[in-house]
């Protein structure tokens, strides 16, 4: 008996165990974890994203939606939002210790939340809103259902974007700080790339070298014999925790050269107005070619949160010196990879003079009826000056370009074409192949003008096609469905009215779908209801459709 009670309990303990091995601890000492159960990470905090570093963490759903999402901590919700793009339906909520937790593209909010929302709606007549709601008492406990996790906004598939955020600066903080996840997977280098700064103040790509997985995350590389000079790091690499294949990114970054760390990064915190640097620690013509290279070197890189580099980053290298590298990755449960290098200088090439941009300069610069106005600190690096004008073989129409190659800017720069054009034209990039984006456009009596996040190419196109808006039906769910598109320009305005009043619909341009539900109290039950839609583009071309619709 004593033997059975024995067993018994080391089962009990041995079950205990293995429950709290599970990839994510569901609870710590102050915050719950937001989910009821306990599923992977799709995005962690401080990734490298197209546009802006991950602000928090992605957590998968199965590809489900509807799961019930809890408060993780006793707050007051403070703000909601509902829009067709960004975190779709959105929660702030605020608590005691000083922090706010936001929970990103939801499918509803609970049916506390959701009648205040749809009263705002209703009284802003608009289905996109972001309202302050500190004075509605809408008070919560830990554990609390808030609302369902869903796939609105700009959300790529099922899952719950959440932060954590120090409300007095709003500086996002690192979820996994507060959680702990099971992981024991090595960071994965899949190469080192080594850059030259030319006597200009170019940067240019000397070297690419390619890396197989190692076991034990340790990587040697020998010698690399590379022309004399400043020379940058930049390593390609991939984080995964446990039982995923999810592509996360490196929470702690250092190189060290000699006996000197030139750069040292560590994703705990970020700040908002941070953005504009995303294209100083990642490299962007990799990215657009799907791989995830941070750089090591910069001009600007001090000013990211988190980030800290000695001479910008930048070894020097003297013919025939060698300067021994280390670089050192881990992710935030501490599993490590190295990669240890040799660089040996040889001597460089001559380099022929040429005229470039500087980095540390303003510039206006007229090409052709095109002004180009370029702040102090718009670009990461000096480049070179290659302005031309080339033709549309299509309208005939001047092409303006600012660039041989895609160079990001860290600040906007503003661009303007003189000439008598209408409000029907539009400035707009156009990539390799002659395919026109259209930017958002002012107009004036001198011309057009809009603000550019790229050294690229850009032309003139007008817009005089209105909308189109389809009837798609009435659907057994009760529901009213019209799709809206707008070939160009793009959709600036839509409302819906019913019988001559305006009517909650929600708005998905991921599928250019509007839909309401026949239980919108504006719909008279027992009659036909007279239905109106009206799109407009963002150059003013409208659209209208009336359909009759008995309730």
């Amino acid at each position: 008996m004593t033997n059975k009670i024995m067993w018994r309990g080391i089962g009990a303990l041995l079950l205990m165990l293995l429950l709290l091995s599970s990839n994510v601890c569901a609870q710590t000492d102050t915050l719950l974890y937001p989910l009821k159960n306990v599923p992977l990470l799709s995005g962690n905090f401080g990734e490298l994203r197209a546009t802006h570093f991950h602000s928090g963490i992605d957590i998968r759903t199965g590809g489900v939606e509807g799961l019930p999402v809890v408060c993780v901590k006793d707050g007051k919700v403070v703000r909601v939002s509902v829009s067709p793009t960004g975190y779709g339906r959105a929660l702030y909520v605020e608590h005691e210790d000083g922090t706010t937790t936001v929970y990103g593209h939801l499918q509803r909010f609970n049916a506390r939340i959701t009648a205040l929302v749809r009263q705002i709606q209703y009284e802003q007549e608009s289905f996109k809103i972001d309202e302050e709601v500190r004075d509605r008492q809408l008070i919560f406990h830990q554990g609390d259902t808030i609302a369902f996790s869903g796939n609105t906004g700009s959300s790529g598939g099922p899952h719950l974007h959440f932060e954590v955020r120090n409300t007095r600066s709003e500086h996002t903080l690192n979820p996994l700080l507060f959680y702990k996840i099971r992981d024991s997977r090595i960071p994965v280098v899949r190469g080192v790339y080594l850059y030259r700064e030319s006597a200009s103040g170019c940067v240019g790509l000397v070297r690419r070298v390619a890396l197989k997985q190692s076991a034990n995350g340790r990587y040697t590389l020998g010698q690399l014999n590379i022309p004399a000079g400043k020379i940058g790091i930049a390593v390609f690499v991939t984080d995964y925790m446990n039982d995923s294949w999810n592509k996360l990114g490196i929470y702690r970054l250092g190189v060290v050269a000699g006996k000197d760390t030139l750069f040292a990064m560590q994703m705990d915190s970020c700040s908002f107005d941070q953005t504009c640097f995303i294209n100083e620690i990642k490299d962007f013509d990799c990215y657009k070619k799907k791989e995830t290279v941070y750089r090591c070197f910069g001009n600007y890189q001090g000013q990211v949160m988190g980030v800290k580099n000695r001479n910008q980053g930048w070894i020097t290298v003297g013919e025939d010196s060698i300067v021994p590298v280390k670089i050192d990755l881990k992710d935030i449960n501490g599993n490590r990879a190295t990669v240890t290098l040799t660089l040996k200088g040889k001597e460089a090439p001559v380099q022929e003079e040429q005229e470039v941009l500087r980095y540390d300069r303003s510039y206006s610069l007229d090409l052709s009826g095109a002004t180009l106005d370029l702040e102090a600190g718009a670009l990461s690096a000096s480049v070179p000056k290659g302005m031309k004008i080339e033709k549309d073989t299509v309208s005939g129409r001047d092409i303006f370009v600012l660039s041989e190659k895609d160079v990001p800017l860290l600040k906007k720069a503003r661009l303007s074409v003189a000439g008598e054009f209408d409000r029907k034209a539009l400035i707009c990039e156009v990539d390799r192949a002659g395919r026109k984006y259209p930017l958002a456009t002012q107009w004036s009596e001198e011309g057009l003008v809009a603000e550019i996040g790229y050294l690229s190419r850009y032309t003139i196109a007008e817009d005089r096609q209105p909308p189109v808006i389809s009837f798609l039906g009435k659907f057994p769910d009760g529901s009213l469905k019209f799709k809206i598109k707008d070939d160009f320009s793009g959709i600036a305005t839509y409302r819906g009215e019913v019988n001559g009043r305006w009517c909650l619909f929600s708005y998905d341009p991921r599928y250019n779908l509007m839909r309401c539900s026949l239980k919108e109290p504006v719909f008279v039950s027992g009659q036909v209801n007279e239905v109106k839609i009206i799109v407009e583009d963002r150059v003013g071309n409208k659209n209208e459709l009336l359909v009759k619709v008995k309730k």
